[in-house]
């Protein structure tokens, strides 16, 4: 029953995560403001709840997700939906997002 109400910006972004299932590292392909999708080299299962850090080239520190849950698997490519974000990364996120969509930042 999940809805996608934010637009989604395709993107290559490295990004590490933890949970009670360990931790891991992928890639974000895509993001909006309520989520991504990520492909990792580890499985995990829906429900569970992560972490997550995203590495994006054109910032210094990566933007924080404090609490994000899976909310879809497939394989080992896996979606979050970001629950809990301090404001000023949810701030960093969505400038990022605006400058995405508006081509003002690189995407890889």
């Amino acid at each position: 029953m999940e809805q996608r109400r934010e637009r989604r910006v395709h993107v290559q972004y490295p990004i590490s995560f933890e949970g009670n299932q360990g931790v891991g590292q992928g890639r974000l392909f895509n993001l909006s403001a309520g989520g991504a999708g990520i492909e990792a080299g580890t499985s995990v299962q829906i429900g569970t709840t992560i972490t997550l850090r995203v590495y994006v080239p054109t910032q210094k520190e990566p933007i924080q997700v404090s609490r994000a849950n899976v909310t879809w698997v497939t394989g080992q490519d896996f979606g979050v939906e970001f629950h809990n974000m301090a404001p000023t990364e949810k701030e960093l996120l969505e400038k990022l997002l605006t400058d995405l969509q508006q081509g003002k930042s690189q995407t890889h």
